[in-house]
C-alpha cells in the first residue's frame, strides 16, 4: 500500500487498521500523523522505518510500516532523512529496494532527486521500487499537461532506469474546496523494468483510506512463499503461562530413567567429558520433557487488528463513502449542499474513530487484571512504543558496514581479545604466576569440600525471576524450578560432581548476546550507542550463584574486600557512597581547605577485566581451593553468541565481565580490590562504585594538594596499566570546593594530559556544583521527572491522560523518587528560598496535574488536594530517615538505638542454612491432634493504649504450667514483641530438660522471618541460633501458625497475659531497640506539623482552607473522594464561575445574575444563590445541617453529609460552568 496520509490522526489510524484488515505486507506512508513527537508512532506490533527526530521544525514526512513479520531488513542510516526513506528488503534471498518520499513543492527538488539517487547508488539490488507524492505533474503518470516539476522528476526516473506503474485513469487526490471537486494525480508509483513482471494489479482504491484526500495506491509484488524464517529476538522457546507442571515432571522422572540419568550413576563420573555428556542428556530430558507439556511461543504474529473498530463506525464510514458518490451526479445547483453533507459525514466518521480510540484507551488503561498501577504504566508504554530495528553501524572512517561487518564490529567492541604477545613485562610476570596457581590447583588433590545443599539451590531458584530470558536452551527459571522439583538428586549431583571434578560445563559457558540501545543517544550508528546483554542458561547461571554465594561469604567473613567499594556490596548503595562523600566535602570546608574531586573513567572497564588478574587476586585471599578451581574453569573456554542484522556471530572470549552474569560484579570488585588497598595509603580518599572511581582530596595548601592528586593519579593509571585497563584523561572529570578567595590551583595531570576543572561535576546521578547549592542537581532531576511523565502522558494519545490515581501513583512511585535521590545530600540547602522556589514549583505542577485543577491553582490547594506533601519538605524527611538508619539518634529518644539488619556475613556458611517450614493449625482440634507429646507453648505480642507487651504461655497435657510475660519499650512494635515471645519460649526451652516443644504463634510474619535462612532480622537470626544449638543437644523444635483470635484456648491465653505485661508490667523492658517504621512515622508526623504551620500561614487558597482546615484529616477525607476538574473547582473557586473568569479576564462582570451587586464565588454559589434554593435546602434536610460558611468543615469531614452536599455543589458547578461558557474537563 501507498498512501499520504494529509498528517491527520483518524487517517492514519484507519490506514493501519485496513492493512491489518486486508493483510498487506508494507506501507509506504507519506505525512503520517506524527504528533507532538515529531515521528511516526503506531506501536509495538509494526516495524517502522524512518529518520526517528524530536524537532517538530522538521518533522518526519515519510516512513516505510512493515506488516509482515517474514520480511527480513536491517535500517541502514545512509537511507533515512524526513522526506525520503529507503531500506532493502531480504525476500527469499534476494534483495528488493523500497523508497518512500514525499517531494515538498517548496523543498529544492535537485537536492532531494539527488538524495533519491544516492540511496539508488547505496541499495545492493538493482531491483528498486519507488512510491510518494510527487506534488508534480507528469503525462507519463496520468496528467494532462507537464510542469517543470514533473520533467525533471521524469528525467532523474529514467536516468535510474525506473519504469512509471501508474495507469492515468484515476485521481490519487480528491478533495472538495469552497464547494467545487478538485482533482490531480500527483502520487507516482515507479519500479525497475526487471521487477515490471513481478508487479501485478496496480490500482488506486477510493475506499480503503477514506479520510485523507489523497487516495491509497495498491499493487501486489510477486515474490512466490516467502520462506525466510522469522527473525526471533529473544531466547524465550516454551509460553509457560500454559504449561502442564505436573505432566512436565511426571513425563521428566520418565525420560531421566530412560538415560539412565540416576544419583549413582553421576557420582561415579570421574572425567570432564563424561560430565559434559550427563549435562548434555540431561539438558535434552528437560527439553524432550518440554514439548510434551509446554506449548511453543508462537513465531509468527499476525499484524493486530485495531481493537477500537466497531459496527458504528463501520457504518458511519458506509455513509460517508455513499454520500461522497452522490456528489459526482448531483445537480449543479445542489452540489454546495451535497458536499456539506459528505463533510459533515465525513467530520462523523473521523470524530467516531477519535471517540472509539479514546474509550479503548481508557480501557486499556483501567483493564482488570492482578497488576499494580506502576506495571500498568509501564505495561502501556511498552505497548505504545516502536519496535527497535537493528542498524547498520559506522566504523571509524565513517562507511556504512553491511549486516555481518556491523555484527563483528560490536563482538570485536565489547569482547576484545586478550593478546598474550601485547604483554609488558609486568604483565607477562602475572600471567605467569596465575599459570602456575591454575597448574597446581589442577594438579594437586584438594579434599572433598561441603557438598551444595538442596536448600542452596531451591533459595536460588526462588530469587530468579521467570520473567527473564533464559539462555539459548529456552529454559526460563519456572522450568528450571519444575525440574528440579521432579527430581531434586539428579541435579544436586550434577552440581556436586561439577564442583569436586572442578568443572563448569562448556554448555553453560555459552552467552546469547542481546544488543539493547541505550537511550537518547545521538549516534546510533557506533557501538558504544549499544550495550550488550549476555543471556546464559538459568542451570549454569545457578551453579554460577552457588559457588559465588559461598566466595563473597568467605571473603565478607574473613574481611578481605575494601569498605571503599560501595558497588555490588551488600548493605551499601549509591547513597551510602554520595553521603560519605558529601561528608568528606564538609570536612574540608569545615577546615578552610581547597576540597578536590576527581571522577575517573576506565574505558570498557566490564568488557576489558583481565581474567589472569581476577584469578591472582583470589588466588592472594585464600579463596577455598575447590571454589577457586571451580572459577577457573569457568574462565576458560567461553564462548559468546551475537546477534544483530540478521547476523550470528560466535567468537571465544578469554577476557571481560559478561553483562547479565551473576558472576561479573564480584569478579570486577575483587579485580579492583587491590587499587582500593593500595591508595589507602595515600593523603586523597580514593573511593569506587563498581567501575565509577573517586578521588576525594583536600589541604589548605594548594601546592601540597597539588602533589597528593598528581602522585595519587599515577598510581591509579600504574595500576591500571598493570591489569590491561585503560583511564581515559579526555573524561576524567574534576571540580575545585573551596571558600578561599586567593588559594593555589592544583595543576593535575594524568598520562602527561592537563586535566580541566568543571563547574560541576555528576557522581552517581549526584551533580556536585563548586558551590555546593545543588541547583544544578535539581535543575536536572526535575528535567527529568518532567521528561518521564512526558513520556507517559504521551503514550496516552488522548486529551483525558491517566486518571488521577494512576498520576499520583506515578507521581509518587517515580517522579518523587527521581527529584529526592539522595535528599541526604542535598537537603539542608532547601532552607534557601530560591532552592525551595524550584521545588515548590515541581510540586505544584504535578499537583495541578494530579488533582485536574487550573494552572492558577497555587501550591497550597494543588499539593493538599492531590494528597502529596511538597518536596522541599519530603527531601528533609528522607533525609532525617536515611540518617537514623546511618545511626543519628533521634532526639526524642535520647541513648535509644535503631534496630539495623545483621550482616550478611554474620549468617552460617551457606551449606548450613536450613530452610525451616512450619504447620497451620486451624482450631483447637488440630492442637489436640498434635502426634508428639511435646509441651505446647503459646507465644504472643500485644499493643494496647500504646504500651506493649509479650507473653509466653506453656501448656502439658491440656494444663497450664509455667507463664513468661515481659514488656517493651512502647515505641517497640507487634511485631517486635511477637519475635521476642518466641526468643524467650526457645530460652525457656533451653533451660529444661524437655525432648522438644511445639511453639505456636499468632504472627505469620514472624514464624515465616524466622524460617528464612537469610533473613537479617537480629531477633530472627538469634532465634534460628538457638533452635539449632537445641538440636546441636537433640532437641527438636516444631513452630506453628494460627489464626489469631480462633478460640483456641493456649493463644486466648497468651493474648490476655501480652496485654497485662502491656499495662501493668513495671520491669525494665526487655527489649528497647526502636523499628524503623517508629522512626518514619515520627519524621512524618513532623513533616506534617511544619506543613500544617505553613499551611495556616499562607495567604492563599482561602476556599481550600473553609473546607479543609487540618491537613491531617483533609488527606483522610480526600482518599474517599475521586478527583475531578468540577471537584478542585469546588474545594479552590478556579474554574467556571464569573468571579474566577473576570479576574482573568475572561468575563465581562464578576457578579452572580442573580444579583448584580454579587460577586459570583463558590460560598455564592454554594451557600447564598436563590437559583439553587430548592435544591440547596433539600440537601440540608437530607443532610441534617445547615449549609453556612462556618459548618462546610463539618459537613465536609462527616461520612454521611459529605456525599449529599458533594452533590449538590457539582451539580450546581455544572450548571455555573456550562452557564458561563466554560469548558469541564473530567
Amino acid at each position: 500500500m501507498q498512501v499520504n496520509l494529509d498528517r491527520g490522526r483518524a487517517a492514519t489510524l484507519e490506514c493501519l487498521r485496513a492493512a491489518a484488515m486486508q493483510g498487506y505486507a508494507i506501507i509506504l506512508m507519506q505525512e503520517p500523523y506524527v504528533g507532538v513527537k515529531a515521528h511516526l508512532s503506531a506501536g509495538s506490533q509494526y516495524r517502522i522505518i524512518q529518520k526517528v527526530t524530536n524537532d517538530r521544525n522538521k518533522p518526519v514526512r515519510s516512513a516505510i510500516v512493515i506488516c509482515d513479520p517474514k520480511i527480513q531488513f536491517t535500517v541502514n542510516p545512509n537511507l533515512l532523512s524526513e522526506d525520503i526513506v529507503g531500506v532493502e528488503l531480504k525476500i527469499n534471498y534476494s534483495n528488493i529496494g523500497l523508497i518512500s518520499m514525499y517531494l515538498h513543492e517548496n523543498a529544492d527538488l535537485e537536492e532531494d532527486l539527488q538524495t533519491i539517487k544516492n540511496y539508488v547508488a547505496n541499495m545492493n539490488t538493482d531491483d528498486i521500487i519507488i512510491g510518494g507524492d510527487s506534488n508534480a505533474r507528469s503525462i507519463w503518470w496520468g496528467c494532462n499537461a507537464d510542469n517543470n516539476r514533473g520533467k525533471t522528476i521524469m528525467e532523474t526516473l529514467a536516468e535510474l532506469n525506473l519504469d512509471i506503474l501508474n495507469l492515468g485513469t484515476k485521481p490519487t487526490f480528491v478533495a472538495h474546496r469552497l464547494g467545487k471537486l478538485c482533482t490531480s494525480i500527483i502520487d507516482v508509483t515507479a519500479c525497475s523494468s526487471s521487477l515490471l513482471h513481478r508487479i501485478k494489479d496496480w490500482r488506486v482504491d477510493d475506499q480503503l483510506c477514506t479520510i485523507s484526500n489523497h487516495k491509497a495506491i495498491l499493487f501486489n509484488l510477486h515474490t512466490g512463499n516467502i520462506k525466510t524464517e522469522i527473525i526471533t529476538r529473544g531466547t524465550k522457546i516454551y509460553n509457560t503461562k500454559k504449561a502442564n507442571w505436573e505432566k512436565l515432571k511426571n513425563d521428566l522422572k520418565a525420560e531421566l530413567q530412560k538415560q539412565n540419568i540416576v544419583k549413582n550413576k553421576i557420582e561415579e563420573i570421574k572425567s570432564h567429558q563424561e560430565l559434559e555428556d550427563i549435562i548434555n542428556k540431561y539438558t535434552q530430558c528437560i527439553l524432550a520433557a518440554c514439548n510434551n507439556s509446554i506449548p511453543l511461543i508462537k513465531q509468527e504474529r499476525k499484524t493486530k487488528i485495531a481493537p477500537w473498530w466497531n459496527n458504528e463506525i463501520q457504518e458511519k464510514k458506509v455513509i460517508m463513502i455513499r454520500k461522497r458518490r452522490r456528489i459526482k451526479n448531483a445537480h449543479p445547483g445542489r452540489r454546495k449542499h451535497v458536499v456539506e453533507l459528505y463533510l459533515e459525514a465525513r467530520r462523523d466518521y473521523i470524530n467516531a474513530i477519535e471517540n472509539a480510540t479514546t474509550i479503548s484507551w481508557v480501557n486499556l488503561c483501567n483493564k482488570e487484571e492482578k497488576e499494580s498501577m506502576w506495571q500498568r504504566t509501564y505495561r502501556i508504554l511498552k505497548i505504545c512504543s516502536n519496535r527497535e530495528e537493528d542498524k547498520l553501524l559506522r566504523n571509524s572512517s565513517g562507511r556504512i558496514l553491511s549486516e555481518i561487518e556491523s555484527a563483528e564490529y560490536l563482538a570485536n567492541t565489547f569482547y576484545p581479545e586478550d593478546n598474550p604477545d601485547m604483554d609488558n613485562e609486568e604483565q607477562a610476570e602475572m600471567r605467569n604466576n596465575t599459570q602456575n596457581i591454575i597448574n597446581k590447583i589442577n594438579n594437586e588433590h584438594i579434599p572433598t569440600p561441603n557438598l551444595f545443599t538442596q536448600n542452596e539451590i531451591e533459595q536460588i531458584l526462588r530469587n530468579i525471576n521467570p520473567k527473564k530470558a533464559p539462555g539459548a536452551d529456552g529454559l526460563t527459571s519456572d522450568i528450571c524450578q519444575a525440574a528440579f522439583e521432579s527430581n531434586p538428586e539428579v541435579l544436586q549431583s550434577i552440581y556436586n560432581k561439577c564442583l569436586i571434578i572442578g568443572h563448569f560445563p562448556k554448555l553453560w559457558k555459552n552467552a546469547t548476546i542481546k544488543i539493547i540501545p541505550k537511550p537518547n543517544k545521538e549516534d546510533y550508528t557506533q557501538p558504544k550507542a549499544y550495550r550488550p546483554i549476555g543471556l546464559l542458561p538459568v542451570l549454569g547461571k545457578i551453579l554460577e550463584k552457588l559457588f559465588i554465594n559461598r566466595v563473597q561469604w568467605q571473603l565478607g567473613k574473613e574481611n578481605k574486600m575494601n569498605h571503599r567499594q560501595y558497588g555490588f556490596t551488600p548493605q551499601k548503595s549509591t547513597e551510602d557512597a554520595l553521603y560519605d562523600t558529601m561528608a568528606l566535602i564538609k570536612k574540608g570546608l569545615k577546615e578552610k581547605s581547597i576540597v578536590v574531586l576527581v571522577s575517573l573513567d576506565i574505558e570498557g572497564a566490564f568488557d576489558n577485566a583481565w581474567w589472569p588478574a581476577i584469578i591472582n587476586e583470589l588466588h592472594s585471599k585464600n579463596v577455598d581451593a575447590s571454589m577457586l578451581r571451580l572459577i577457573i574453569s569457568y574462565l576458560s573456554e567461553r564462548e559468546i553468541h551475537l546477534k544483530y542484522a540478521g547476523q550470528e556471530i560466535k567468537k571465544p572470549t578469554n577476557r571481560g565481565c559478561i553483562q547479565g552474569s551473576t558472576c561479573g560484579p564480584m569478579f570486577w570488585n575483587t579485580l579492583l580490590d587491590p587499587l582500593l588497598q593500595t591508595t589507602e595509603n595515600t593523603q586523597a580518599h580514593v573511593q569506587a562504585f563498581a567501575d565509577d572511581i573517586l578521588i576525594i582530596a583536600s589541604n589548605q595548601d594548594g601546592q601540597k594538594l597539588e602533589i597528593t592528586l598528581n602522585h595519587t593519579l599515577k598510581i591509579i593509571t600504574e595500576w591500571g596499566k598493570k591489569h590491561k585497563l585503560r583511564f581515559a584523561p579526555h573524561k576524567t572529570q574534576s571540580v575545585l570546593i573551596t571558600r578561599k578567595q586567593k588559594f593555589h590551583r592544583p595543576l593535575l595531570k594524568m598520562e602527561e594530559v592537563e586535566l580541566q576543572y568543571l563547574d560541576q561535576l555528576k557522581v552517581l546521578g549526584l551533580t556536585i556544583d563548586q558551590n555546593i547549592n545543588f541547583k544544578p542537581h535539581l535543575d536536572n532531576v526535575c528535567r527529568k521527572a518532567i521528561n518521564i511523565y512526558k513520556m507517559v502522558s504521551r503514550a496516552a494519545r488522548a486529551n483525558w491522560g491517566l486518571n488521577s490515581d494512576i498520576l499520583r501513583t506515578i507521581y509518587m512511585a517515580v517522579v518523587e523518587p527521581t527529584i529526592l535521590y539522595a535528599a541526604s545530600c542535598w537537603a539542608e540547602t532547601t532552607d534557601k528560598k530560591y532552592i525551595e522556589r524550584i521545588l515548590n514549583r515541581m510540586t505544584q505542577i504535578f499537583g495541578i496535574r494530579i488533582s485536574k485543577g487550573h494552572k492558577t491553582n497555587s501550591l497550597i490547594s494543588s499539593t493538599l488536594l492531590s494528597k502529596i506533601i511538597p518536596l522541599a519538605l519530603r527531601a528533609k524527611e528522607n533525609a532525617s530517615i536515611y540518617e537514623i538508619k546511618r545511626g543519628k539518634p533521634i532526639e526524642l529518644l535520647p541513648g535509644r538505638e535503631i534496630e539495623t539488619r545483621i550482616s550478611p556475613y554474620d549468617l552460617p556458611h551457606p551449606c548450613e542454612r536450613i530452610q525451616r517450614n512450619f504447620k497451620h493449625v486451624n482450631n483447637q482440634k488440630d492442637i489436640d491432634e498434635i502426634k508428639n507429646d511435646w509441651v505446647r507453648i503459646f507465644t504472643d505480642g500485644s499493643k494496647i493504649d500504646g504500651k506493649v507487651g509479650a507473653a509466653v504461655t506453656v501448656w502439658h497435657n491440656g494444663l497450664e504450667i509455667k507463664t513468661i510475660t515481659f514488656r517493651l519499650e512502647s515505641y517497640c512494635s507487634i511485631y517486635q514483641a511477637e519475635m521476642m515471645a518466641i526468643q524467650r519460649a526457645l530460652k525457656y526451652i533451653i533451660s529444661k530438660k524437655y525432648p522438644g516443644a511445639n511453639i505456636i504463634s499468632d504472627s505469620r510474619s514472624a514464624i515465616t522471618t524466622i524460617c528464612d535462612p537469610v533473613s537479617l532480622n537480629p531477633i530472627a537470626s538469634e532465634i534460628r541460633t538457638m533452635i539449632k544449638t537445641l538440636e546441636d543437644n537433640r532437641k527438636q523444635v516444631e513452630l506453628y501458625w494460627i489464626k489469631a483470635h480462633c478460640g483456641i484456648q493456649g493463644n486466648e491465653r497468651a493474648d490476655e497475659l501480652a496485654k497485662q505485661a502491656a499495662i501493668k508490667n513495671k520491669q525494665s523492658p526487655a527489649y528497647d531497640k526502636f523499628p524503623l517504621s517508629y522512626a518514619k512515622r515520627l519524621t512524618r508526623n513532623t513533616t506534617l506539623q511544619i506543613w500544617q504551620r505553613k499551611y495556616e500561614q499562607a495567604t492563599t487558597s482561602s476556599i481550600t482552607k473553609k473546607f479543609f482546615p487540618n491537613i491531617v484529616k483533609a488527606y483522610k477525607i480526600l482518599k474517599s473522594i475521586k478527583m475531578n476538574n468540577l471537584v478542585t473547582h469546588l474545594f479552590t473557586g478556579h474554574g467556571g464561575n464569573k468571579a474566577y473568569l473576570y479576574k482573568y479576564k475572561l468575563s465581562s462582570s464578576p457578579c452572580c445574575i442573580c444579583d448584580e451587586n454579587t460577586d459570583q464565588t463558590i460560598e455564592h454559589i454554594v451557600i447564598d444563590c436563590p437559583r439553587f434554593g430548592k435544591r440547596r435546602f433539600e440537601t440540608e434536610c437530607s443532610m441534617g445541617v445547615e449549609i453556612v460558611a462556618e459548618n462546610l468543615k463539618f459537613i465536609i469531614e462527616d461520612d454521611y453529609c459529605r456525599p449529599i452536599f458533594m452533590k449538590f455543589a457539582l451539580l450546581a458547578l455544572k450548571s455555573i460552568s456550562k452557564e458561563n461558557g466554560s469548558k469541564i474537563i473530567d
